[in-house]
Order: structure tokens, then sequence, then C-alpha cells
């Protein structure tokens, strides 16, 4: 189990760490990327989002050390750069199921992404 013991900065980095697990379209590109590397073209393709967006949620990810670069001539190569992630989310699922309809159907937590 967890500890539960945090300080401050412990809680404001769990809550962000699931804060960027919490967005559908990272989501996607985590699992994407949990396939092969990518370059951002193909990331986009697969997420049918515009550019300028994926490549926020791709920021966003690098920034936070879950996705690591590589430029390759004109090319940007994105891939998993946080161990570990699989059996989180594997986890997650496990934890959810029990829960699965409500959280679909939940309607206090925004923004509405369905």
């Amino acid at each position: 189990m967890y500890s539960m013991i945090f300080t401050a900065t412990d809680m404001t980095a769990a809550a962000r760490f699931f804060r960027v697990l919490g967005d559908p379209t990272r989501l996607k590109i985590l699992e994407l990327l949990g396939e092969r590397e990518r370059t951002v073209g193909e990331l986009v393709s697969a997420v049918t989002q515009p550019q300028p967006r994926v490549s926020t949620h791709l920021a966003c990810l690098r920034h936070c050390g879950f996705v690591s670069t590589e430029r390759r001539g004109k090319e940007v190569v994105y891939r998993l750069a946080l161990e570990g992630l699989d059996r989180i989310l594997d986890g997650a699922l496990d934890a959810m199921g029990p829960i699965a309809s409500r959280l679909a159907t939940c309607t206090r937590i925004g923004p509405d992404w369905m």
C-alpha cells in the first residue's frame, strides 16, 4: 500500500503525476508510445488531434519526465521514459474495474471529455 505520510511537496507531486494521466489524449499518446517510439506526425495521425494540441501534450509529458526525445534529421522521435508506467496503468484498470460504470457517467469532474 502507499505511505500515509506525505510531505507537502510529495503530495503536490503525486497530484500532478495523476493530473498528467488525467487527460484522455495524453493517455492515448502514452499507450501509443508503449507500443513503440513515434514521431510527432505519427502521433497526430493516431490521436486525430491538431498538431499544436498534440505538441502541447507532448511538451507536458516531456517536462514531467514521462517521455524523452531524440532528434533524427528533421524529425523528433518520442519514446516512453518513465519505468513502470505499464504497471501503474494496469493497477489503475484493476482498481477502477468495480466502479468503471460510475466513472464513465461522472459529471462532478471535468471538463466533459466525451
